[in-house]
């Protein structure tokens, strides 16, 4: 009789686990994919505004909530039109240039597309390491988070997801992301 109830006991928590991590993987889903084009590389060889670039300023921050960084200290801001995910059309993009950090961030809204194939749109946060960053990336790898709201792409509550990728746009880890105030940096969550 201990036998079976042991065993018994051990199927039902093997089940509970299988549901725990079954339900961890709609919660967290997988994260939404943002082409990242030749144009991000150029940008970080060198991450100054362009000769057409506006709103030219010092800032201590960029993007809107979640999809949003603090520079290390106020840092060179502008918006520019670019086409940074190389999909044809100029987007209007936020730049911040964090020198200390040797990070360029830039946020905006645009599209995506879900794990599911589905088109998406929100905010979305990059950042591009240049030559002589803190963390010592190579030029031009960098990551992504983009904001989701409960039910966009399938998941069940807001977070943010993103991606990390090398200097010519391939994804090297992809989950539930946060973005590290501390170091600038974002801390990926993989989901197996």
């Amino acid at each position: 009789m201990k036998k079976s109830m042991l065993f018994g006991g051990l199927i039902a928590g093997v089940g509970l686990l299988t549901l725990s991590v079954a339900q961890s993987q709609t919660t967290t889903g997988t994260a939404p994919k943002v082409k990242v084009g030749p144009t991000v590389a150029a940008k970080a060889n060198s991450p100054g505004p362009s000769a057409a670039a506006k709103n030219q300023s010092q800032k201590s921050s960029v993007g809107k909530g979640a999809t949003s960084v603090n520079a290390s200290t106020p840092s060179s801001y502008w918006t520019d039109m670019v086409d940074i995910d190389d999909d044809g059309t100029v987007e209007d993009n936020q730049f911040l240039w964090d020198a200390q950090r040797g990070i360029l961030y830039t946020y905006r809204e645009d599209d995506f597309t879900c794990a599911n194939g589905k088109p998406e749109s929100g905010n979305i946060l990059m950042a591009i390491y240049a030559k002589g960053n803190q963390a010592g990336k190579p030029v031009g790898y960098g990551w992504y988070v983009v904001g989701l709201n409960a039910g966009q792409c399938g998941v069940a509550k807001a977070g943010t997801f993103g991606c990390k990728f090398d200097a010519s746009g391939n994804y090297t880890e992809c989950g539930a992301a946060v973005v590290n105030e501390k170091t600038g940096e974002v801390d990926v969550t993989i989901v197996k």
